[in-house]
């Protein structure tokens, strides 16, 4: 071979591209598929295309197809807490207001039970007995109270004891180990000689009256007053509502503890259980003062007793703030009793007890005066 052939053949092998050590990858290829949506006309998408779910359209956080199991699991469990929360709604009789309420006459007998069980234990000692002065006047009241609005009587005076439930508690001759609240006539009571104690309760069919709030009933309808409003909360089973009201906070708190949210007891205070607290209490008020009006008491003295209540707290405990309390001020339950009293006393005229009562004042008034005129007996001189 010539030289000038070796020297074109080398300059042709320089011309060509030098081969590195490592060969260049394959770019990966992207296919694209054909969509044609209605109503529009055709376009191209990547499968792995963001934002793209698997039949071309957007990612939803509401596909329950695109949930995982523990998504799943969670929404289950909140359909059937929603669906079990509104079967067990139910309206106050006596004031129509909503709430919710699984607690079942059953289970209240077994609470009744336990509730009798401790008041007898935490107040041995302390009752006073059936035919002391105090006892009789409170039973008085509470008799008149329970009979005028048909919610059944008095245990015997000399009985502080009740049977334990029976395992079938609907049985015949059970009635009176049912609280009253649904259904049973009996009802219990404690006169507790507490001095300091300005308090008075009832529930499941037990109603404790202690010494320390007489001077603030100041008389029988002013006692008549505190015990419309107690019996108030047992006849809308308030008690039995608090009971139901915790397992939904217990769900909640349990639920945003496993998504990581924590619900402090004091947010639970202050959200529920205070501003739930104060609508029971204005709710027994009103109860309240229908039960003693239908007895035939003064409706003016539930308002009077709520003014020397609030009188005493603010010699007691100093400024009230609702926000805070369980109960609202006293004076400003006052002041809606007293909005109530036009009902009331169409409440007290529409008693058959009253009515009767009435009549046997006036045939009393008649038989003493006479013919006098009562509007004129300052003029008449007695001998």
């Amino acid at each position: 071979m010539s030289a000038l052939s070796r020297f074109s053949r080398s300059t042709w092998l320089a011309s060509l591209p030098r081969l590195n050590a490592r060969a260049p990858r394959p770019q990966q290829i992207r296919v694209r598929a054909f969509v044609n949506r209605p109503g529009g006309s055709p376009r191209y998408v990547r499968f792995d295309s963001p934002g793209q779910g698997p039949n071309g359209g957007p990612h939803s956080s509401w596909d329950v197809r695109q949930w995982n199991t523990s998504t799943k699991v969670m929404a289950g469990l909140g359909v059937f807490a929603v669906g079990y929360y509104i079967s067990h709604l139910e309206q106050v009789p006596e004031t129509g207001r909503w709430r919710f309420m699984d607690i079942s006459p059953k289970y209240e007998a077994m609470l009744a039970e336990a509730a009798h069980k401790q008041m007898l234990q935490e107040f041995k000692g302390k009752v006073l007995p059936p035919d002391h002065p105090l006892t009789r006047h409170i039973r008085r009241v509470v008799t008149r109270i329970l009979e005028a609005n048909n919610l059944g009587t008095l245990e015997a005076p000399d009985v502080h004891t009740r049977l334990l439930p029976a395992t079938d508690v609907w049985a015949a001759g059970d009635v009176d180990r049912i609280p009253p609240e649904v259904g049973g006539k009996e009802w219990h009571l404690f006169v507790v000689n507490d001095d300091k104690v300005v308090n008075a309760m009832a529930s499941f069919g037990n109603i404790v009256v202690f010494t320390g709030i007489l001077p603030v009933a100041k008389d029988e309808n002013g006692l008549a007053a505190v015990l419309g409003h107690e019996i108030g909360h047992a006849v809308a089973r308030h008690a039995s509502e608090r009971y139901s009201s915790m397992k939904v906070f217990l769900f909640l708190s349990t639920l945003l503890d496993i998504v990581g949210i924590p619900f402090s007891a004091i947010l639970t205070r202050l959200l529920y259980d205070l501003p739930n607290s104060r609508a029971q209490e204005f709710e027994a008020d009103k109860i309240g003062l229908r039960l003693s009006s239908r007895a035939c008491f003064d409706p003016e003295a539930v308002p009077e007793m709520f003014k020397r209540l609030g009188q005493l707290e603010r010699a007691k405990a100093g400024r009230h703030i609702d926000f805070m309390a369980t109960h609202p001020a006293s004076e400003k339950r006052s002041e809606v009793l007293r909005q109530m009293l036009p009902e009331a006393y169409t409440v007290q005229a529409a008693s058959p007890m009253c009515g009767s009562t009435a009549d046997h004042m006036a045939r009393f008034r008649d038989s003493w005066l006479g013919g006098l005129d009562p509007d004129r007996m300052s003029e008449i001189r007695w001998p």
